[in-house]
């Protein structure tokens, strides 16, 4: 789990321990294949076994090509994580966690895989959420007032009609203008209600974005809603994978098999017409070709040599990730149901908003996501775990009364913490759509980019996995 963060009554070998079956055959020491200070060849190498490394190595393997998939940390998923470990076998997703109905690379191996969804759409309360400002709590029906539905029904249309003319694929041509201004100066040229600004300042962009409107480019919201077709809300965050989104990533390293090494972090990518020679773990890959599959934080602590080109060099130095947190707080009994609300919670305390993790799980007990995304997630981001754990537990026990003496287990992760990711997904600041828009997808030399960073749908698992099929349909049709 590399630095995951574990407290509150769940142990290192519990969480380990349900995906035993499928990470024992895998590779957790030297290279298969290899002895410590050796070398060994493949076809193509591809560094990083989260959801993009994972399709683009399985789809190289299917085309006949000799794979090789590094991954830094003991397990494979990346930001798609699921915490097991609960009591009465619940679960929860520490990372990328909702599917919407048009997101059909990712669906199409969860058909493949033989997996099943759950519908949110079918599944939990038919409560209203709750929301607490001001220190005090209403639903949010209360709170979302006529004139505020106005306004963000205003918003919503502005982002539209900017969005109309832009090539979701290559926005910068009609978009270049959009880019220098952070989304903040258009929220602020609209003089929303006070009740609608909140709105889309926490739900619309610190949620979807885990950055603030100031810093995150219009350009990219811009793109971002004219990505895929129009679809009714109800095709939003429509499923889950049954039994964990993290059977997807599982799924697709059982059929690579020893093909996959766990616990091999790159340091070093010599690289030249000739193909890739990757330094790992004292030891060195050689490869035609190479899919860079990480999220770019961990890659400014590799050596290149030759230096990248400077465009691509300032890509991963420069592109902005937000910034977030997920504390999964597992409580005996479902008190939300019994105060009259779904489990949904938007507030202006730090801990910010709230979800049911188990609206479709049996079990008396029930999960609470707390999620911290923008300025909130920072102050969480820096508190210790256990402390972090404490102030969500405490905050949700102002707004639900008599909550905190239930909770019975807890999870918690800071992805800006992680190592081997270094923030929750891509969020172009102002200026970077131009820069780097075309950058993250052109390759140099044998080695490819692949990952959420690469595609239109840029900060979702089906980004990553359309990425992972580009990379691979790129290489395949080279070799």
């Amino acid at each position: 789990m590399g630095s995951a963060e574990v407290a509150g009554g769940l142990t290192r070998r519990g969480l380990l321990g349900a995906g035993a079956g499928v990470v024992a055959s895998l590779s957790a020491g030297g290279l298969a294949g290899c002895a410590r200070g050796g070398s060994r060849r493949a076809r193509v190498v591809v560094i990083g076994a989260g959801l993009a490394g994972l399709v683009a190595g399985y789809e190289l393997h299917r085309a006949g090509r000799d794979v090789l998939v590094l991954e830094a940390r003991d397990r494979v998923g990346g930001r798609v994580h699921t915490i097991r470990g609960f009591r009465d076998g619940q679960i929860a997703e520490a990372g990328g966690e909702f599917i919407d109905t048009d997101q059909t690379a990712l669906l199409g191996y969860v058909r493949r895989l033989g997996l099943r969804l759950d519908d949110m759409r079918t599944s939990g309360s038919d409560r209203p959420g709750a929301v607490y400002i001001g220190g005090r709590r209403m639903s949010q029906h209360q709170y979302a007032t006529p004139a505020a539905r106005r306004d963000v029904g205003r918003y919503d249309a502005r982002i539209a009609a900017l969005s109309d003319p832009l090539d979701p694929a290559d926005p910068v041509p009609g978009g270049a203008a959009l880019d220098r201004r952070p989304v903040a100066s258009l929220i602020d040229s609209l003089h929303l209600d006070s009740r609608a600004r909140e709105i889309v300042d926490h739900d619309t962009i610190r949620d979807d974005y885990t950055v603030e409107p100031g810093r995150l480019s219009l350009l990219a919201v811009a793109q971002a809603e004219s990505v895929g077709p129009t679809l009714p809300e109800s095709a939003y965050e429509a499923y889950r994978v049954h039994g964990g989104n993290d059977q997807v990533p599982r799924g697709l390293a059982a059929a690579l098999g020893r093909r996959v090494q766990l616990s091999a972090p790159v340091t070093s990518i010599e690289w030249g017409d000739g193909g890739v020679r990757v330094g790992v773990a004292g030891e060195t890959v050689s490869a035609e070709h190479c899919v860079l599959a990480a999220p770019l934080p961990p890659l400014r602590a590799v050596k290149f040599r030759p230096a990248l080109p400077a465009p691509m060099a300032a890509a991963i130095a420069g592109l902005q990730y937000g910034i977030g947190t997920k504390t999964l707080l597992q409580y005996s009994r479902r008190f939300w149901i019994g105060q009259g609300f779904d489990g949904d919670t938007e507030t202006d305390l730090p801990v910010s908003t709230t979800w049911e993790a188990t609206n479709a799980q049996p079990g008396r007990p029930g999960i609470l996501i707390a999620y911290t995304a923008g300025a909130p997630g920072a102050r969480f981001t820096a508190l210790p775990p256990a402390e972090r754990i404490s102030a969500a537990a405490g905050q949700l026990d102002r707004i639900y009364p008599g909550s905190r003496p239930l909770q019975i287990h807890a999870f918690t992760i800071a992805w800006a913490n992680e190592r081997y990711t270094g923030g929750t997904y891509t969020a172009f600041a102002p200026g970077q759509v131009t820069r780097f828009w075309s950058v993250l997808r052109t390759p140099v030399g044998p080695i490819h980019l692949a990952g959420e960073h690469t595609d239109e749908y840029w900060g979702y698992m089906e980004g990553a996995v359309r990425s992972g099929q580009r990379a691979a349909k790129a290489i395949a049709a080279k070799s």
